[in-house]
Formats: structure tokens, sequence, C-alpha cells
């Protein structure tokens, strides 16, 4: 079981030691550097240094789990390259499942949360069967139906802003390393956002009802599966719902299912994003594997809606006019309408812009007719993509991870990367076709 610091004092003094170790890597690495004449010599060192500074940072934060894990995890993503690829690779560990913490500490989230009546009424499983970076989930039985418990780790809502004024410091420090001059502010505000809202359960609660209710209207039901929640057993701190059964979607690749399976499931997942965005304009933004399981190799069951986000319509409407500038091929076009929508600070370079639209253009390539079925799972469009990717982020100057798409762009990558897994091939035109068609 893992050990846990809830008070904000306790965690900030532990993000501060991390800054402080890292620190201390920094200034060991100059004073290498002054006595090393040898270029050839500096640059290996270099990489051990982000590498041992990177894995102080990512044991710091698995123990803190809370804001300060989740933000380690969303800083882990390709999307939002804030960091050094060494950095990025061991946070990305932080994906996995965390090391869940003591049931003792547990239940005293219910005894201040629940009804003793109702909490009484509960047998719970002290083993937890899930835990993340926010909370643990327990089975417990209540009135002879099965339930999931999500519980809320003490003290996670109260650290969210210290625990990022501290982060960003620390991130700040790795982007002047490399001579970049990136605004965090914005990306940071947008993390405490998201954060602040999935530690309500209230609110992931009524977006549960509210998915599900879509999909009720549009006759999804069939294919898609919501638990639904035990009213009396929810509060801020804990998400009551009752336990459907399902193979994680991890173990059930894992379990090399038939190709017509495959792309049955993938299909789903497809068909989902697009009912959630552009038709419905909320999206559950993580794509963690954890999050989704097959029921009879047909239907998905949904899990976890705490990083659900709402875009509306003209949001919409203006992604939507950066798919038909891309679609139309002009490259001022594009490059005028990523500006407007603020994917690209217009004080970048010349170099750097034409590097961006080719970004963009490759990013768009899987829904090319001339590439129909795309095979996800095509190794020489991965490297492309990961080369042209790192070249482009790797010449910013100026432009932060555009804020309002960060955790949407999180969902796009995190299916590709499912669906590359999957190994599958699908044709795509009549995706890119229902994307058009939105704006119209």
């Amino acid at each position: 079981m893992s050990r846990f610091k809830k008070s904000v004092v306790s965690r900030s003094v532990e993000l501060l030691n991390t800054a402080r170790k890292i620190a201390g890597h920094e200034l060991s690495q100059k004073i290498k550097e002054t006595l090393v004449q040898n270029v050839e010599e500096i640059a290996p060192e270099q990489l051990k240094t982000r590498i041992e500074q990177a894995k102080i940072l990512a044991k710091s934060l698995s123990q803190l789990k809370g804001a300060a894990m989740k933000v380690g995890q969303l800083l882990s993503l390709d999307s939002s390259d804030l960091l050094p690829s060494e950095v990025t690779e061991i946070l990305s560990k932080l994906q996995d499942q965390a090391e869940p913490v003591d049931y003792s500490i547990m239940h005293q989230v219910l005894e201040n949360k629940l009804d003793p009546l109702l909490l009484a009424n509960l047998k719970i499983e002290e083993k937890p069967f899930a835990s993340a970076s926010i909370g643990q989930v327990h089975k417990a039985t209540y009135k002879n139906e099965t339930l999931a418990l999500k519980i809320q780790y003490p003290g996670v809502r109260d650290s969210i802003h210290s625990d990022l004024a501290i982060l960003q410091k620390v991130c700040e420090a790795f982007l002047r390393l490399s001579g970049r001059q990136i605004p965090l502010n914005l990306v940071f505000q947008e993390f405490t956002t998201v954060l602040v809202q999935e530690t309500d359960y209230i609110r992931e609660r009524n977006l549960m009802i509210q998915y599900q209710r879509h999909l009720e209207e549009n006759h999804k039901n069939e294919n898609y599966i919501v638990p639904h929640t035990i009213n009396e057993l929810c509060t801020d701190a804990v998400l009551s719902m009752n336990f459907v059964e399902g193979v994680p979607l991890k173990k059930w690749i894992d379990s090399a299912p038939i190709l017509k399976q495959r792309e049955h499931i993938a299909r789903l997942i497809l068909d989902l994003y697009c009912e959630e965005f552009f038709n419905w304009g909320l999206v559950q933004t993580d794509p963690n594997y954890g999050n989704f399981l097959v029921q009879n190799n047909t239907k998905l069951v949904l899990l976890d809606f705490g990083a659900t986000m709402q875009y509306e319509k003209v949001f919409v409407d203006q992604y939507c006019q950066v798919l038909m500038a891309l679609d139309s091929g002009d490259d001022e076009r594009i490059l005028e309408t990523s500006i407007q929508f603020h994917l690209i600070d217009p004080r970048e370079s010349d170099s750097t812009k034409r590097k961006f639209i080719a970004f963009l253009k490759n990013s768009l390539e899987p829904f090319s007719p001339d590439l129909q079925p795309f095979h996800f799972a095509n190794k020489d469009y991965a490297q492309r993509s990961f080369t042209i990717g790192r070249d482009f982020t790797n010449s910013l100057k100026y432009s932060a991870p555009p804020k309002h798409i960060l955790l949407l762009h999180r969902k796009l990558g995190g299916i590709f990367n499912i669906l590359r897994r999957m190994d599958v091939t699908i044709d795509l035109v009549p995706y890119w076709k229902k994307m058009l068609q939105t704006k119209n």
C-alpha cells in the first residue's frame, strides 16, 4: 500500500524537495560542462542528467497522487511536448495504475461523507480493484446489488492550487534549459480548471446521467453501456454506481480477438468520438484503457466521466473551419485560420510556421482517400509523425500547447494509439465527411 500525504504543507514540502533535487542535478551537470571541452562528451552527460531528473519527478508524483500525479500524466502526453523527450518517456509510466492507498484512510472518507445509516448497509471489499491519481474504486454490496464505489483520496481538492503552482515552476525550469520562451500560465490554468472539475463527483454523476440521455435519444444503447448511479450514495467525494461486468479493453486486445471483432470495437470507438464532439459537444477526454470494458465482444462499457468536457457549438464550428482549411490544401488559409483559432503564435518564425503546416497535414494524412482503408499499425506513418511532430515542437519559441484543445487532442491521440494497438484497417473517408458536414 502507498504512503499518502494529504496536507497542503506536507505535499508542498515534498514537491519543493523534488525541485531542489532536480536543481542539484542541474548544478552538478553545469559544473561538469565547465570541466569538459569536448561537445561530444557533454551530450551523453546531459542526457543522463535529464533521465535522473525525470526519475526523481516521477517517483515524487506517483507517491503524492492527486493533482500532482494527474498533471504528471498530462505532461507525459506527446500532444503537449512541454518537456524534453527523456522526461516525458519516464513520466508516461504514471499512466499505469497507481499503487492503492490503505483502506483505513479511504474508510475515513466514507465516514465523513456518507450518512451513518447508509454506510452501515454497505458491505465493502477492502482491497480496491482499481486505483488512479484522484481516487480508487472498491466493490461493494448495497440492497442486494453489487456496486462500484469510487472514493476520492482525502485532501486532493484542497491541494490542487499549491501542487500546480510548484509544478509549474518545475516545468518552467525544464523549458529554460532548452532555451524556449513558452508561457505556461494558460496551460496550468486549464489544468487547474479540469482538476477542480474532476474532484467534484456530483458533477461527474450529473455528466453520467446526461451522457446516458444522449445515448438513449440517439438509440445507441445497443452498442454502449454507462453504469447507473446510486444517488443516495453519491457525494462530492464518493461516487456510487452499479457494477458492470466486462473485460478491460487492454486485456481484451491482448486476448487476440479475431479481426472482425477488433474492427467492430474500433468503429464503436470512432463513432462515439464523432457523436461526442461534433453532435453532443460533450467529450470524455481521458482515453485511458481502463476507462473502457468490452462486453461479449460487441459492446463498449464506458467508465470514469470526471474528465468530461463540454464544448459550445461556436467552438465546434471554429474547429471545423480549421478542418475545412486543411481540406482545401491552401497553406495561407491553413495558417490564417490556425492563428485565429490560437493554435500557433503569429510571432513564430516562417520556418516554424512551415513546419506547423506540415505537422497539421501529416496529422490528417490517415483520412486521405489514397490511403484507404487506413492501417493504424503502419510503422512508417508512426515514425514519420514522430519525426515531423518533434521537429515542429522543438522549433517553437512562443506557442504554448493550445489550452482549448489540449484535452480534446489528448482523447484523439489516445484513440489513435488504441486502434494502432488493435492492429485494425478502417476506411476513414466517411468519418472525414461527417466532420466536414458538421459545419454545414
